[in-house]
């Protein structure tokens, strides 16, 4: 990420290329209940994920029940259709999505999953995902606030 942004004005730069993935690592390594996903094709990554495990549902139909937490989800730059066109692969969010539906599955929870969405991501996971969107977040920096349900899980882990 750093390589590609490293000639490109602010305004032309993904709003996660801070993100030190390295630096993030080593606080949730040590940590139980935080689960790491890496994509790579080609001996490239193409993108990166962190879950954990310990949140709760908001949702009235599942308020308080377990759910797998989407603290940071990233795709390297050359796949984002904002950037660069064509991309070098499709489907990149999508997969790290699904690994994270699958994780809630495995850990009994039904294929519920949550997360706050930087701003350019938004329409990703409200149209592509079809996650419920519960509004701006004030304790995350106002940014948007979004839960899978069970059902919705369904639905999405049955797409080609």
């Amino acid at each position: 990420m750093q390589a590609y942004c490293a000639k490109r004005l602010p305004a032309g730069k993904p709003e996660d290329y801070h993100w030190d993935w390295q630096q993030k690592a080593g606080w949730w390594r040590p940590l139980l209940g935080y689960h790491s996903f890496a994509l790579l094709c080609r001996n490239e990554l193409q993108g990166m994920m962190l879950v954990s495990d310990f949140n709760s549902a908001r949702l009235q139909e599942h308020f308080g029940k377990p759910i797998v937490y989407v603290v940071f989800l990233a795709t390297a730059p050359w796949n984002r259709p904002e950037f660069q066109k064509p991309t070098r692969y499709r489907g990149v969010g999508s997969m790290m999505i699904r690994a994270a539906v699958e994780l809630s599955f495995d850990l009994g929870f039904r294929g519920r999953i949550a997360l706050h969405s930087l701003p350019a991501a938004e329409l990703f996971y409200r149209d592509n995902c079809k996650m419920t969107e519960l509004g701006a977040d004030a304790a995350h920096q106002d940014l948007m606030y979004f839960e899978m349900t069970s059902n919705q899980a369904e639905t999405f882990r049955q797409r080609p």
